[in-house]
C-alpha cells in the first residue's frame, strides 16, 4: 500500500484512486527536471503543434472536422494554440515596429485619423484583436452555414483552428514583412496576405462543410466573408471612437 502525499489516502498501482496525483513523486532534481521537459514541452510540441499546424495546410477543413468527432489526441488544444500563436506574433510585430498604415497616412487621406496612434494601439493589442475576431468570424460562419447542423459552440473551434492558420501564415512570412516595413511594397505582401486569407478559409470551409456542393460550400464562404467584413467595419468604427483615435 502506498499513502498518497497530497491527500493522504491509502492506494496501490500508480495513481491515487481518490485524488489521480501519481505515485511517482520523487525528490526534485535535474533528472526530473529534464523528464518533465520532455513529458510536457518537447513531447507535446513534436506531435502537438507540429502536427496541427501541418495539418492546417494539408487538409484543413478535413481535419478540424475530424477533431469536431472526436479524433483529438493528436491535436495540440487550438485555444492554447491560438494564445501562443498570437502572443509571438503580437510581441514580432512590437518589436521591430511594423507599420502598415504609414503610407496610408503619407498619403494625407483622413487627415482626421490619427493612423500613428490606430498603428500603436493595433501593437499593443494584436492578441486581443485576434481573439475578438474569432466570434465575429463564427457568427459569420454560423449564420451562412447554420443547416449544416453545427452549433455554435463548434463554430468557435472551427474559427479557432482557422485563426492559428492565418497566424501561422503571418509568423511564416514575417522575415519578408519586416524586410519591406517602411516601403511602399509593404502593402503589397498586406494584399497578398489578405488574398492568402481569404483563399484559404474558402479552402478550408470548403472541405470542412462536406455535405453540400463544393461550389455551393465556396459561395457560401464568399457570402460568410463579406458578413465578417461589415461587423469588422462596425467594429473598427466602435473601437476608433471608444480609444479617442481620431485626431
Amino acid at each position: 500500500m502506498i499513502t498518497c502525499k497530497n491527500c493522504g489516502y491509502f492506494f496501490e498501482g500508480n495513481y491515487c484512486n481518490k485524488c489521480g496525483q501519481t505515485a511517482d513523486t520523487e525528490r526534485l532534481n535535474f533528472n526530473l527536471l529534464l523528464k518533465h521537459l520532455h513529458k510536457n514541452f518537447i513531447k507535446y510540441f513534436q506531435k502537438g503543434i507540429i502536427y496541427s499546424s501541418t495539418q492546417l495546410f494539408k487538409r484543413p477543413g478535413h481535419t478540424i472536422r475530424e477533431y469536431m468527432e472526436g479524433k483529438r489526441i493528436k491535436h495540440v488544444d487550438p485555444i492554447a494554440l491560438l494564445i501562443a500563436l498570437a502572443t509571438l506574433y503580437g510581441v514580432l510585430y512590437h518589436t521591430f515596429g511594423i507599420n502598415l498604415l504609414s503610407g496610408i497616412s503619407n498619403l494625407g487621406l483622413r487627415k482626421e485619423l490619427d493612423f500613428k496612434a490606430v498603428n500603436n494601439w493595433i501593437s499593443d493589442h494584436y492578441a486581443l484583436l485576434t481573439f475578438l475576431m474569432v466570434p465575429v468570424y463564427s457568427i459569420s460562419s454560423f449564420t451562412v452555414f447554420k443547416k449544416q447542423g453545427y452549433n455554435f459552440v463548434e463554430h468557435i473551434f472551427l474559427n479557432t483552428f482557422l485563426a492559428n492558420q492565418r497566424l501561422l501564415l503571418r509568423i511564416l512570412t514575417f522575415p519578408a514583412l519586416a524586410a519591406l516595413n517602411g516601403t511602399e511594397e509593404i502593402f503589397i505582401l498586406s494584399d497578398l496576405l489578405i488574398f492568402l486569407d481569404v483563399a484559404l478559409m474558402m479552402w478550408s470551409y470548403t472541405q470542412f462543410f462536406n455535405k453540400i456542393s463544393k461550389i455551393r460550400a465556396a459561395s457560401l464562404s464568399v457570402l460568410s466573408y463579406a458578413i465578417f467584413f461589415i461587423f469588422l467595419l462596425i467594429i473598427i468604427l466602435v473601437l476608433l471612437k471608444t480609444y479617442e483615435l481620431f485626431g
